[in-house]
């Protein structure tokens, strides 16, 4: 009891330089948990944006030559036809599955209700390729596209416009263009699409229009893995098509090769700079705290060196002595960790709230929530408790050095 009492009484009689010293601490944790749980907010919400799609899909784009080659002109419109979607399938590595898509504007009628509507013409594998999910029934298979099937799957805005609350559209008949199309399925809309959210088999809307030329490519591919992989790859891809389409390898607005993945590694390189960052940031913040502590023992120690004469010269023994001061310092460092370590936690959750429900009913969400991983919080409350014992610790164990009579002669 003497122990404890001796302790709370050296803190009680510098009321405002303990709590300064405790402040110190619990902002430095506050901010390092505030700053993490904004850093795993932004990594969750874009790593949420990818996994709507797969990351493993190039986007092939038709462009105009900007320069002459082998006799042709500049200005030379690239597009892609059947012997493209072949040539991919068949002559270039790394290519999975190809879905070529195609467009075409009309009007949606059933009974008395109708509203425009932009169709894609899509193979069965778009689904897989950018991760279309499905609300209620099926997407196109392999039978639909064999047999130029005129069916439709619709995304959610159209089934809103066409049909009643509570009605399923499954199994009727949609008129587009004078066409009668079966709803199969409906889906969700995809955020980031500029249109064409409502799908049919590509073999049927190509019979239809008699598109023959497309001016974009979906594909897939296997066994890239780096920023290294694809950058070698896109330049292979390039390399491949200006000599299947005779223009000048070098010639980049002939056409445009987009891929997910490499953008994806880009994008997670950025974000793990920023995580870096705010490590450095909030780590940085803990050992102002900590040099912090350090300073106001030294302080405290200094003090009391002619206490500490007195009382080894009374028979007290050196570890008795540092054992109060060391524990007058983790006291502090535990008691404002800790509270800094729930305040920081409040405000996470107070934040994340409020982000949720900013971004609740909004067209584009981004879900940007911050969360904590409790392992890292208590990992680096633990750390600063230890950081504060030896902050104490030094400065202790060199003044329990010092012989009784120069502790008590100590000015």
């Amino acid at each position: 009891m003497d122990f404890w009492r001796e302790i709370f009484m050296a803190l009680s009689r510098n009321k405002l330089r303990t709590f300064l010293t405790g402040f110190a601490i619990s902002w430095g944790i506050f901010i390092l948990i505030v700053l993490l749980a904004a850093g795993n907010g932004i990594m969750n919400g874009v790593s949420d944006q990818f996994s709507d799609q797969s990351t493993n899909v190039y986007m092939i784009y038709s462009g105009e030559t900007s320069k002459p080659f082998k006799g042709h002109g500049t200005n030379r419109s690239i597009m892609f036809n059947d012997k493209d979607i072949r040539f991919l399938e068949n002559e270039v590595r790394n290519v999975g599955q190809v879905s070529p898509r195609i467009y075409q504007n009309g009007f949606a009628t059933i009974n008395d209700k109708s509203c425009s509507v932009f169709m894609s013409g899509v193979r069965p594998v778009f689904k897989d390729i950018n991760n279309v999910k499905m609300v209620e029934g099926r997407f196109i298979n392999e039978l639909d596209e064999k047999n130029r099937e005129k069916v439709i799957v619709i995304d959610e805005n159209l089934r809103d416009k066409l049909f009643d609350e509570g009605v399923s559209p499954l199994g009727q008949f949609v008129f587009i263009s004078g066409i009668a199309y079966k709803v199969i399925g409906v889906c969700e809309v995809y955020e980031f699409s500029s249109g064409g959210n409502d799908y049919v088999p590509f073999s049927t809307l190509k019979a239809i229009t008699r598109q023959t030329k497309y001016w974009m490519l979906n594909f897939t591919v296997n066994g890239l893995n780096s920023k290294e992989d694809n950058e070698a790859f896109t330049e292979y891809l390039r390399t491949q098509l200006a000599h299947f389409h005779e223009f000048d390898p070098d010639d980049t607005s002939a056409i445009y090769i987009r891929s997910r993945q490499e953008e994806y590694l880009q994008t997670m390189k950025i974000l793990n700079t920023l995580q870096l960052f705010i490590w450095i940031i909030g780590f940085a913040m803990l050992i102002s705290g900590i040099v912090g502590v350090s300073n106001i023992m030294r302080i405290t120690v200094k003090e009391r060196t002619n206490e500490i004469g007195i009382r080894k010269a009374l028979g007290a023994k050196s570890r008795s002595i540092l054992a109060s001061i060391v524990t007058e310092s983790m006291i502090i460092t535990t008691i404002f960790g800790y509270i800094g370590m729930w305040l920081g936690m409040v405000a996470a959750e107070v934040g994340g709230n409020v982000l949720s429900k900013v971004q609740e009913g909004k067209e584009i969400s981004l879900n940007i929530v911050p969360s904590i991983d409790i392992r890292i919080v208590l990992l680096a409350t633990a750390l600063l408790i230890v950081c504060g014992v030896l902050a104490g610790f030094f400065p202790a164990r060199n003044a329990v050095k010092i012989k009784p009579i120069e502790a008590m002669n100590y000015r």
